[in-house]
């Protein structure tokens, strides 16, 4: 190793070894990447890995923000590959299993030690300026082609908004599945993503079963206003720009306040994160809480509740905290959290089972549709600086992308 990162300071290597070393480091980094954020990923951890010095991977990448561009733009790659294979499929339906199918086929590839996982996208919110504008760019292409899928005689019914809303639920799905993946055998993963596929394509529920909801009232029971404005402050700010770009200035020129007045109400912005996290958790616990208290059918139960929190993802005490911040959090939050997170899915679960016990949902695998149905509420907020937000039916739009399936002709 020692000759190696000697050469690696001594000039130019060859092209195709350049190359080699260059997609070595890249591999190398996007594990911590993905398990750190983009402050963890130090590059003499990096260099760590594969047997290098800080100084070999600064020669193939001067700053942590290039090689961060690099990891990105690699599962970039990655992801157009699967989407060549996809978009030759005749209709919609087929284009979308075999896009969940990939995915899920190169996740076992990754735990099998075949494959370099996927960059996670959250990412792209720590970068500023160039690399994120660059970053921005390709992720474009990608929700392009996604909601490309989507297109077809079939599916003429939706309109540029419908496919726009489903591209993005079905992007964080697909990501979120890495998560709930955890807990099965590799041998299991064709048929996971056969019944992910089914939820996905045939729903829950009917359309004509989401009109007409009770939609529950979210709020939340700050006695601190002061305290509850730099929650929501943060949130929108780490949300918008990651755990790294929400800076303590950020956050307090938000809301026209100083740092004396941030460091007042919080210790630190560690303690901050946890507290917005923990917030998020509670609302949605009591959106469950209060639909289980709801009569009448278990599905119109968890249509409430689901409804309500996508309206407090829109509304003025909104959005919740995205999950994908989690990995940026240090390691003492992160298991408190991940158990929250893991709650909700499964208290979606539940009312899913409840509700094919009484009839009023089709048969699907619970444990799977919560975590898509948690998944789809978590990434709601992402509507929020769109036009589309605007709309009266916005609420029964987002709701119908996350559990109707796709339309019929």
């Amino acid at each position: 190793m020692t000759g190696e990162t000697q050469d690696e300071t001594a000039g130019p290597p060859a092209g195709a070894r350049f190359q080699r070393r260059r997609a070595d480091i890249i591999a190398a980094a996007i594990p911590i990447l993905n398990g750190q954020g983009f402050d963890g990923m130090h590059l003499t951890a990096v260099a760590e890995r594969i047997g290098l010095r800080a100084t070999g991977v600064t020669y193939y990448f001067a700053r942590k923000e290039e090689l961060a561009v690099a990891c990105l733009e690699a599962g970039f790659n990655t992801v157009h590959a699967m989407l060549d294979a996809a978009e030759g499929e005749p209709d919609a339906a087929s284009r979308i299993a075999a896009l969940i199918s990939l995915h899920i086929a190169r996740d076992a590839d990754v735990r099998r030690g075949q494959a370099t996982p996927i960059a996670s996208f959250a990412a792209i919110r720590a970068l500023e300026g160039a690399p994120r504008a660059r970053v921005d760019e390709g992720y474009t292409r990608i929700f392009r082609r996604v909601r490309g899928l989507l297109g077809g005689p079939e599916l003429a019914c939706l309109d540029a908004a419908d496919r726009t809303i489903r591209a993005i639920v079905l992007i964080e799905q697909l990501a979120w599945s890495s998560s709930w993946l955890d807990g099965y055998d590799l041998d299991l993963f064709p048929r996971l993503a056969a019944r992910m596929t089914d939820i996905t394509i045939n729903g829950m529920v009917r359309a004509g079963d989401v009109a007409g909801l009770h939609v529950i009232e979210l709020g939340t029971d700050a006695t601190d206003m002061s305290k509850e404005a730099f929650l929501v402050a943060a949130t929108r700010q780490i949300n918008a720009h990651g755990y790294r770009g929400a800076s303590v200035d950020r956050i307090s020129a938000s809301l026209n306040r100083t740092k004396g007045a941030f460091y007042h109400h919080n210790e630190a912005k560690d303690d901050l994160v946890a507290a917005c996290f923990r917030r998020s958790f509670s609302v949605a616990s009591e959106a469950q809480r209060q639909a289980r208290a709801l009569p009448g059918m278990e599905r119109d139960r968890l249509m409430s509740a689901v409804a309500g929190l996508v309206r407090f993802q829109l509304g003025g005490e909104g959005p919740l905290l995205r999950a994908s911040v989690l990995s940026s959090m240090p390691l003492a939050y992160q298991v408190e959290i991940m158990s929250q997170s893991d709650r909700v899915s499964r208290q979606f679960a539940a009312m899913i089972a409840d509700a094919i016990a009484d009839g009023s949902i089709r048969p699907v695998d619970p444990a799977i549709a919560g975590a898509l149905l948690h998944a789809a509420v978590n990434v709601a907020s992402d509507v929020r600086g769109l036009d589309i937000a605007a709309d009266p039916d916005i609420v029964n739009r987002i709701v119908r992308a996350m559990v109707c399936g796709l339309p019929s002709a």
